[in-house]
């Protein structure tokens, strides 16, 4: 008998912390965002999409960077659904997250399971974490709700088969998306059935990628439909290769994969589909045709796997590895701990998770996806056919679960659940309930239910404003806990500035984040003056710095983020005003500078590098020494990062060589191999 409870998840578990109250003015970008394409092997018309609809930041969303190491249990709220043979459990407050799914008639998991909660710096608003299936939506990167809450409904199949309906709204697209899982009485495989609306009339872009982390091992195989890839690794660019072997086009690697080739005699053929063969961190989007059913598979020595299909609009697949490189190795062990390792099995509406897709006003897209084991012959599988090894896989998977029965499924889901409406099991972010107050009919809801999104602290003012047309105004040293930055947002915001109901430091600062999203920085910059002239305040002060920075005067940016900084002494502000100081060479200022932070943020392992940067460039290298090679740890280091290994070889190359010119660093890089825990190179 199938069904879905509601318990809890106990791990060891870091505190994710406050969120970031400085808006996202800086362009943060995913790693994928700006990809130089290989002309050569990848054509115009696949590279059509490759770069379009961009976007400079992650506003209105907050950056979650409050998190820390320190790791105590934690029960998170969980929803399993499970019937005579598997077991899903769902973690509705890290965005949904398919966190394990157990086959019981094999006593065997399906996915890699982290055995922690330990958010690292590798999404678009910094906080990720590793392990289960994720669901990612919006902008390239990952969810803005990777960490967040997501509305959750339970619902029913005609045949009393439960449902689990959990949704959200994406602000920056206006997209609703919704994922409904469910597991039938003696189904061996989850199904979960996706549908994307455009919740406006306006065309827009749309990115998606379920994204599946598997155990990594010397006998498991990566087994997809299809003989190219585009491939991408650091430092690289992203070129077309044949799969499974990448012969001509490895050469082109660089760092760590040159170093690891030249140890291993030259050797410039990898087998893409045996993971712990490849050196560096990479990506494989494989180019599965249009007449091929689409999935993925992980099958290990004996033939038996995690294999995940789907109907034909979820067409893209992709391989992501960490590389058997020191950086590579640590990152697990950073996201986890000592003896997890990875891999992520991925499938996307795109063919490369370069690629927004363009989507009309008020259109919907559906799909449904399975996961489940597939059980295919072992020899077929590990033999040096790879053609075979796909056929073996597509003929155990069209057993298991046929083509047409995912088709058949998806058209009753549609019919039964579009429009349906069930309890509330948990509440997500409310900020769609204040959009539909500020639009009115020109939002559609696509039938869902708004019961299950909340109204609280950080979405209450912007319904004040919507419904009253006022947004309140906090004591000025107050955090700002949201924002928005979509035009109607700013008409509404400007007109009740304008007939005096928020004109106030708050009303102006708000508004100068909008125009600075939308590249006014001029109008910005009046803005920001504006709300320090109604009230002195940290947050004005900090975002007018950025623009005094943007527009040339580094100095005068450094003055004002200094000043934001000593009247509120947060990490955030301490990191910014650290930072210009340092590219104004200002290092002798930075000591006083840390000295008047509270030591709590003094002993931040990003304050610290800092730190050691002063002592670098002011030669006290011993000290710099110390403190560089003691307990620090950079919570927030962020993927491609090299901020610690660069501290390490200025080091060696000051101690070594007498300076830290670019010859005597290169000469440090080429011969030196920093300490492991420093090391998050990807190259």
């Amino acid at each position: 008998m199938s069904t879905l409870t509601t318990t809890t998840y106990t791990m060891p578990a870091a505190s994710l912390g406050k969120e970031n109250p400085l808006p996202d003015l800086k362009s943060v970008a995913d790693a994928h965002a700006q990809i130089e394409i290989d002309e050569a092997t990848v054509s115009p018309e696949e590279a059509r999409y490759m770069g379009w609809g961009r976007v400079n930041t992650i506003l209105p969303y907050t950056i979650q960077d409050g998190y820390d190491r320190i790791r105590r249990d934690h029960a998170f709220k969980a929803f399993v659904l499970e019937n005579e043979f598997l077991k899903a459990t769902f973690l509705p407050e890290l965005g949904g997250r398919l966190w394990s799914l157990y086959d019981k008639e094999a006593g065997r998991e399906l996915l890699h399971v982290n055995p922690v909660f330990q958010p690292c710096n590798l999404a678009l608003r910094n906080a990720w974490i590793s392990g289960g299936v994720e669901w990612n939506i919006g902008i390239i990167g990952h969810t803005p709700f990777t960490v967040d809450h997501m509305a959750c409904q339970e619902l029913a199949l005609s045949d009393g088969t439960p449902v689990l309906r959990m949704f959200q709204y994406e602000r920056v697209r206006h997209l609703f998306y919704r994922l409904e899982a469910f597991l039938p009485d003696g189904a061996k495989e989850l199904y979960v059935r996706i549908r994307i609306d455009n919740a406006t009339g306006e065309d827009t872009a749309v990115y998606w990628w379920s994204n599946m982390a598997v155990d990594e091992g010397e006998d498991v195989r990566v087994v997809v439909p299809a003989d190219k890839a585009f491939r991408y690794g650091y430092g690289g660019k992203l070129a077309k290769v044949p799969v499974p072997y990448m012969t001509a086009e490895a050469h082109k690697l660089r760092g760590e994969a040159a170093r690891l080739a030249r140890e291993n005699g030259g050797k410039l053929d990898w087998d893409i589909t045996r993971t712990t063969t490849l050196p560096q961190s990479m990506d494989f989007f494989f180019d599965v045709p249009k007449d091929a059913r689409p999935f993925i598979a992980a099958p290990g020595r004996d033939g038996y796997g995690m294999c995940q299909t789907s109907t034909g609009e979820l067409r893209g697949r992709k391989l992501f590895v960490w590389g058997m490189g020191t950086g590579g190795r640590h990152w697990q062990e950073f996201l986890a701990q000592k003896g997890c390792a990875y891999i992520e099995l991925q499938a996307g509406l795109a063919k490369t998770q370069l690629e927004h897709l363009p989507m009309k006003g008020g259109e919907t897209i559906s799909w449904l996806e399975s996961y489940g084991a597939v059980q295919a012959d072992p020899a077929a599988v590990h033999g040096k056919d790879y053609a075979a090894a796909v056929a073996s896989v597509a003929e155990a998977l069209e057993a298991a679960r046929p083509a047409h029965v995912l088709e058949e499924l998806h058209d009753r889901l549609k019919r039964e659940l579009d429009g349906q409406n069930g309890a509330v099991l948990h509440s997500g972010m409310g900020f769609a309930r204040a959009e539909m107050a500020l639009l009115g009919k020109g939002f559609h809801t696509a039938g869902l239910s708004m019961d299950a999104m909340r109204m609280g602290e950080q979405e209450q003012p912007w319904m004040e404003l919507a419904v009253d047309g006022i947004l309140p105004c906090p004591e000025p040293d107050a955090e700002p806990l949201s924002y928005q930055t979509d035009p109607a947002w700013e008409a509404a915001l400007e007109a009740s500035i304008q007939n005096g109901r928020s004109d106030h430091w708050y009303g102006h600062y708000q508004l100068g984040v909008m125009y600075a999203s939308a590249g006014k920085n001029q109008a910005a910059g009046k803005e920001f003056r504006r709300s320090l002239e109604c009230a002195r305040n940290p947050w004005a002060l900090r975002c007018l710095a950025l623009l005094e920075d943007k527009g040339g005067d580094s100095a005068r940016a450094a003055d004002l983020l200094c000043e934001a900084a000593e009247r509120k002494p947060i990490r955030p502000l301490a990191v910014e005003a650290l930072e210009l100081l340092a590219k104004t060479r200002q290092y002798q200022r930075m000591y006083g500078f840390l000295d008047k932070l509270p030591a709590e943020v003094r002993g931040e392992g990003r304050i610290k590098t800092f730190e050691i940067l002063a002592l670098l460039r002011t030669k006290r290298y011993q000290e710099a020494q110390a403190l560089l090679m003691s307990d620090i740890v950079l919570t927030d280091v962020r993927e491609g990062d090299v901020l610690l290994t660069d501290l390490w070889f200025e080091l060696m190359a000051r101690k070594e060589r007498g300076s830290a010119e670019e010859a005597d660093m290169n000469w440090a890089r080429e011969n030196l191999k920093p300490p492991k825990h420093l090391d998050f190179r990807m190259v």
